[in-house]
């Protein structure tokens, strides 16, 4: 009963999170978008010019937008975890992160969309610390005894232990464990039988 309720109070903390990049991060773009477009009609007639520019701000803007947006929907579920599978997704978060990751995987079983998720999940929050410094990281994710294991090794860096809480708690609601130390997390969920 209290893995639930760690579950559900870190899954409310998700949801302020991305509550918070849509209000402070999105929102208040396209509320510049809006004023900016108000003030390009202005001066359509007036100086074309400064309205050229003035869209070529609201298009950069727009831009800006639409990557906030991607994070996000992206932070809730990649959509190549899905199409590619967890190794492609982790990947891919690594590379957009900026860390060079050396990613081990023995995965020769199909993995239930929940469990990859939250494998997932671990594996980009603890690549987050390498993120920052720019620093070096190994991945190994593995299939066998009916367990998902999955460890992240940061050369340089230390975990953020408090990003971990979330899916922490997610690990431990699914009957897994999570293990966190300063430049190391690994962790284990329970494959179907």
């Amino acid at each position: 009963m209290e893995a639930i309720r760690e579950l559900l109070a870190a899954e409310d903390d998700d949801r302020r999170a991305i509550e918070r990049g849509l209000h402070d991060g999105v929102q208040q773009q396209l509320i510049a978008v809006a004023v900016d477009l108000q003030l390009a009609r202005q001066l359509v007639t007036a100086d074309p010019a400064a309205a050229a520019s003035l869209l070529d701000d609201v298009r950069q803007n727009v831009r800006i937008a639409l990557d906030e947006v991607r994070e996000l929907a992206e932070s809730v579920h990649p959509p190549l975890l899905d199409s590619h599978g967890l190794v492609a997704a982790i990947r891919m978060a690594a590379a957009t992160a900026g860390v060079q990751t050396q990613l081990d995987a023995e995965l020769h079983v199909a993995l239930p969309r929940e469990l990859e998720l939250t494998a997932y999940r671990c594996c980009v929050a603890a690549l987050s610390g390498a993120a920052s410094n720019q620093s070096r990281a190994a991945v190994r994710l593995a299939a066998h005894r009916g367990r998902l294991t999955f460890e992240v090794a940061l050369d340089g860096s230390k975990v953020n232990a408090r990003s971990l809480e979330a899916v922490g708690a997610r690990i431990r609601a699914l009957g897994g464990a999570l293990d966190v130390s300063p430049g190391y997390v690994s962790g284990w969920l329970q494959l179907p039988s």
